[in-house]
């Protein structure tokens, strides 16, 4: 019991802190940013809304059977062993489940595959222990500087490592992609609303990988193309300010 209390109040606490202080990364679950990031978050409440009656009455069940069947002196065994019926039934319905969640999970699984009609290529490379970003149409590249992209745009990334493997991941945008070397990978984000928004390397990666910070600043169109002209002019160009912090 006293561990049970120790436990609760330990996570009660994790919650106010993270509640109260500045949150490090972006979350996906509770500030979603675009609609690949919804689409996500829809699929894990449907998911989980979904699974949640057989969590409670299994562990209602045991429970119970805990309480109600405790050993006690002089008590007699049951002898009963199997209920065809009821496995029968405790079978196919969590199948029927599965099926049920496995339609729109698919779905959400080709939409992070399956990008629109893409507005922006960034060729995002990685290094130990930091992120290089090239911009091929615009011939803008640059590392370990905030990406910088347009709102509202559809953002395609392919991704590829010059050592080990790293994981770009940005949870708001519902984006988790490895990059490997020798190859590459794909994926991509629309971010509708201009701001700062925070990742991480998710791939264990060398003694430095917690330090491996994602930085992503959402501009509005506009200041995007004078962020791109001074790039490209060589002239310093540092990233727009109309970005707000998210």
């Amino acid at each position: 019991m006293k561990k049970l209390v120790f436990l609760t109040a330990f996570l009660l606490g994790a919650l106010a802190v993270s509640a109260w202080g500045e949150e490090p990364i972006t979350n996906w679950l509770t500030n979603p940013e675009g609609p690949l990031a919804r689409e996500i978050r829809s699929n894990f409440l449907f998911s989980m809304v979904t699974i949640m009656p057989f969590l409670l009455l299994a562990e209602g069940l045991l429970l119970y059977c805990i309480i109600r069947f405790k050993a006690k002196p002089g008590g007699k065994a049951a002898s009963f062993h199997e209920n065809l019926r009821l496995e029968i039934l405790w079978t196919v319905i969590p199948a029927l489940t599965l099926v049920v969640t496995a339609v729109p999970t698919y779905q959400t699984m080709r939409a992070m595959e399956v990008p629109p009609k893409s507005d922006l290529v960034v060729g995002v490379i990685g290094h130990q222990f930091f992120w290089e970003y090239r911009y091929p149409k615009q011939g803008v590249a640059f590392a370990e500087e905030a990406l910088v992209v347009p709102a509202g745009k559809v953002i395609t990334l392919n991704l590829s490592s010059v050592d080990v493997v790293h994981s770009w991941w940005v949870p708001a945008f519902g984006v988790k992609q490895d990059a490997n070397p020798g190859r590459i990978t794909n994926a991509w984000f629309k971010a509708e609303r201009p701001g700062r928004y925070k990742g991480q390397c998710a791939e264990l990666c060398g003694k430095l990988h917690a330090k491996m910070y994602i930085d992503v600043l959402v501009v509005p169109p506009e200041e995007f193309e004078k962020w791109i002209l001074a790039k490209k002019s060589g002239a310093p160009a540092a990233p727009p300010d109309t970005a707000r912090g998210t």
